[in-house]
């Protein structure tokens, strides 16, 4: 009895010591035109990345609550605003204060001319005390075992080429810098590059056309992407042709909603773009008729909706896996 004892002991200790899956796991949350990521790293630390709309019947809250709790979470490590607008940061307030972060991280004080101050102030007033990392490109965010290089913050670009990158970028020849839209914070947006392993993704939230430009063009300091989150919902603002077909992504992820986003023209972008499979929606777009995917790849079909997700696993190797959660379809995309 003894001996039998002892050998359950062993195999109890082994089992609790056998390292988590390696994979890097992404929840891309339905916030309906918002914005919220959790992101889940072969060591086990977490990052929410931007938190969707501030509501009175805290929607976003719980939909990025739950699928928090499917994940074992009951804090983040790192919380990241991108940007200071309403369906961005505007609701980090709400979360923090159900599922709170150890450490937050953004682009920097806020712009002047900011649309919503409310959400920004809100956004600091969370803060409190704790840890704040404001970014700048070039900077590596302090996650274990994936490496996040920041390329874009306070419209400000990487100045220096990432590894193996900063060749000519061709798509930019005869193209002038797009107008500045103004003083608009999406402009200030941080933008990120994955990278575990040999995969790679390009998350570069709501940057506009005139930062995209100053990123890519003369040259490409990013090199390719297998994975690409599709900028500012698939709006045209965002998502130039000499940004997206130079990334040259396998598949892309829209996090637009049923009436928001999901343009005809970001539409054409991506059909076009050498080696994309497919493209992934959040949300039917319902002022782009046939231009949305087929009902497999696309989580939400109605403006009244369940809040279904789009699940990411990414193998070291390359090697990716997306789901959509309405349906169970799901598709790996070889390195």
């Amino acid at each position: 009895m003894r001996m039998l004892i002892l050998f359950c002991s062993l195999v109890l200790l082994t089992v609790s010591l056998l390292p988590a899956a390696d994979t890097l796991e992404l929840s891309v949350i339905d916030t309906e035109g918002g914005k919220a990521i959790i992101v889940v790293t072969p060591e086990g630390e977490t990052m929410l990345v931007d938190a969707g709309y501030p509501r009175p019947d805290d929607r976003d809250t719980n939909r990025i609550v739950e699928a928090a709790a499917a994940l074992g979470i009951k804090e983040f490590d790192y919380i990241l605003a991108t940007h200071y607008d309403a369906d961005h940061s505007g609701n980090v307030a709400s979360v923090d204060a159900k599922i709170p972060g150890k450490v937050f991280i953004d682009h920097g004080e806020a712009l002047p001319t900011i649309r919503s101050p409310k959400h920004y102030d809100s956004y600091i007033n969370a803060i409190g005390g704790r840890k704040r990392i404001p970014v700048k490109p070039g900077d590596v965010l302090p996650l274990q075992g994936v490496k996040v290089t920041v390329v874009t913050s306070a419209a400000e670009v990487l100045s220096r080429p990432m590894p193996g990158a900063g060749q000519p970028n061709a798509l930019c020849a005869g193209v002038t810098e797009p107008q500045t839209q103004g003083r608009d914070d999406n402009a200030y947006s941080v933008g990120l590059v994955y990278e575990f392993g040999d995969f790679r993704m390009v998350d570069l939230a709501d940057l506009l056309q005139h930062i995209e430009f100053r990123l890519m063009c003369p040259n490409n300091p990013i090199g390719a992407a297998d994975l690409f989150m599709v900028s500012h919902h698939g709006l045209p603002q965002s998502n130039a042709k000499f940004l997206v077909h130079a990334l040259r992504p396998k598949a892309a992820i829209m996090n637009n909603g049923h009436r928001k986003g999901g343009h005809t023209a970001v539409f054409d972008v991506l059909a076009s773009s050498p080696g994309l499979e497919d493209v992934w929606q959040a949300h039917y777009a319902s002022r782009s008729g046939d231009k949305n995917r087929p009902e497999r790849f696309i989580a939400n079909l109605t403006a009244e909706c369940e809040g279904k997700m789009i699940k990411v696993s990414a193998q070291r190797d390359g090697s990716f896996t997306v789901t959509n959660t309405r349906n169970g379809f799901s598709k790996t995309y070889r390195p």
